[in-house]
């Protein structure tokens, strides 16, 4: 894979990013997710909505479910 653009990773698909970097708020605005109910995973980490992502990053997007 190449280090050229960011990967984000949600439901087994997978979308690419050109930008140099981009806060984890502005790729799930740009997917039309809520930051409410989305885990975005680095690797073992679970990232807050102000964490900066880079090219190169690849990132998972976990719909996060709740229940009562």
């Amino acid at each position: 894979m190449s280090d050229s653009v960011l990967r984000a990773i949600f439901r087994g698909k997978v979308y690419e990013f050109d930008e140099e970097k981009m806060k984890v708020k502005d790729l799930l605005k740009r997917l039309n997710l809520s930051p409410e109910s989305t885990l975005v995973v680095r690797g073992d980490e679970v990232l807050t909505e102000d964490e900066l992502l880079r090219r190169g990053d690849e990132v998972r997007i976990i719909i996060a479910i709740s229940g009562g």
